[in-house]
């Protein structure tokens, strides 16, 4: 029996864990570990899942990042702290952040949440509206100056 048979049930599963959203190779190894598989087959499997290209960690954390940006707006610290426990590597994270999202991109980001947000905070008081928005944004990683100006922009307009 060679190796290629010894692991393929084993990339079968690891194939169908992908099926579902791709993963970083951090994720792919704590999925196998989980599973009890040695060292040797984990190594082996990534090897191969590497020579397939089915894992990129900047691939996967730009995939995140766009989806970041478009389905679920969060703001840079947030999606940071997102791929970094997933494993991606800090340097692929700053640059993708920084050639992926200026101020600019995060304002509207934040501005599009922000808008969300405050169509369920209608009826309130201003001060607890304003607060609840400024909460909100920050939970979602924006930063200080950023969530400062989309709050006053957004009650400004009303």
């Amino acid at each position: 029996m060679n190796s290629s048979d010894d692991i393929s049930p084993s990339l079968d599963k690891i194939l169908r864990f992908l099926s579902f959203r791709s993963r970083s190779e951090f994720e792919i190894n704590e999925y196998m570990l989980r599973k009890g598989w040695g060292e040797e087959k984990r190594k082996t499997i990534l090897e191969k899942l590497k020579s397939l290209q089915l894992i990129d960690d900047e691939a996967f954390a730009r995939q995140w990042l766009e989806n970041r940006s478009y389905s679920r707006p969060e703001g840079k610290s947030l999606v940071r702290m997102e791929l970094r426990r997933k494993g991606v590597d800090k340097e692929i994270i700053d640059r993708l952040l920084s050639e992926e999202r200026g101020v600019g991109s995060e304002e509207i980001l934040a501005e599009k949440y922000g808008r969300k947000k405050l169509e369920r905070l209608k009826g309130l008081p201003i001060l607890e509206a304003k607060r609840k928005l400024y909460s909100a944004l920050m939970m979602r990683g924006f930063g200080n100056e950023v969530t400062s100006r989309i709050v006053d922009k957004l009650l400004k307009k009303g």
